[in-house]
């Protein structure tokens, strides 16, 4: 559960990263709008990867705390991604990301 999003996180950063700021820089990459789908799906698993936890609490108190440390760690992990590409979409003139 927590390797998937992470994974998922750790692909958009990637993403945004490198692709946005060559894009800003040469007009090549992604579209804005791109970026705001892979921001949208992510909200749409991190919903699922919080219930998933709060399920792991019912089957074993222990794994559940693993999956709330995950779905944790992946939110930090969010948060900086966010801001970076919410920088990256600056330069390149477009909304941040909600």
């Amino acid at each position: 559960m927590k390797y998937k999003s992470l994974g998922f996180l750790l692909a958009v950063g990637a993403l945004t990263s490198s692709h946005v700021s060559s894009a800003a820089m040469d007009g090549d990459g992604i579209t804005c709008n791109e970026i705001y789908q892979a921001f949208s799906a992510y909200e749409s698993d991190r919903q699922s990867a919080a219930a998933w936890a709060q399920l792991g609490t019912l089957i074993s108190p222990s794994a559940g705390n693993y999956a709330d440390m995950g779905v944790k760690t992946a939110a930090k992990y969010y948060d900086q991604i966010k801001a970076a590409t919410n920088i990256s979409l600056a330069v390149r003139g477009c909304q941040p990301v909600q």
